[in-house]
């Protein structure tokens, strides 16, 4: 194998590393006429400790982000965002179970917003 296959290869490996996964994903929301809902599956026999997210956007009006390891309609907290906002949320994980994040326009009719979240 010469060098320029090498190469290849490992901007190949680099460059499918750096895209979203099942435990660590990036999203843009300018949609508001319906909630955004998606989940987190931690990788078997991967080591956890910590779940993150940062929110990052605008809107017109309120907005709520929910987050629980349980798919369900009534989460017991959410978030709240209005106008220009930038907020990072980090909370223990260990791998117990998924992670359900769900973004609700809730009053808001406009916006943009970028949403990290991972394992």
């Amino acid at each position: 194998m010469n060098i320029n296959h090498l190469l290849l290869l490992l901007l190949l490996a680099f460059l499918t590393s750096c895209g979203n996964s099942s435990d660590k994903k990036k999203v843009t929301i300018d949609d508001f006429n319906k909630k955004f809902e998606d989940s987190l599956v931690p990788i078997p026999d991967k080591n956890y400790s910590v779940f993150y997210a940062k929110i990052k956007g605008n809107s017109n009006d309120t907005i709520r982000l929910s987050i629980s390891p349980i798919k369900t309609e009534n989460p017991k907290k959410y978030y709240y965002f209005i106008g220009d906002f930038e907020k990072e949320i980090r909370s223990d994980y260990y791998g117990e179970s998924n992670k359900y994040i769900t973004l609700d326009p809730y009053k808001a009719t406009e916006g943009k917003i970028e949403l990290k979240y991972q394992l």
